[in-house]
């Protein structure tokens, strides 16, 4: 029995992997150019504001 090979199936994935990369790249390029935090890094929070007695 002769065994068919599907070339084209594992090119359209490693493709979309290759793309993928792309655009990661181009993702953290344009993080890096407008100084943004990274996504992971945590955020500072606002001011803890508690109600302070007045006399």
């Amino acid at each position: 029995m002769t065994k068919i090979l599907d070339f084209d199936s594992k090119r359209q994935v490693h493709l979309f992997k290759k793309k993928e990369e792309k655009v990661d790249a181009l993702r953290k390029a344009f993080r890096q150019a407008r100084e943004e935090p990274a996504t992971n890094a945590p955020r500072r929070k606002g001011k803890n504001r508690s109600n302070s007695k007045k006399k």
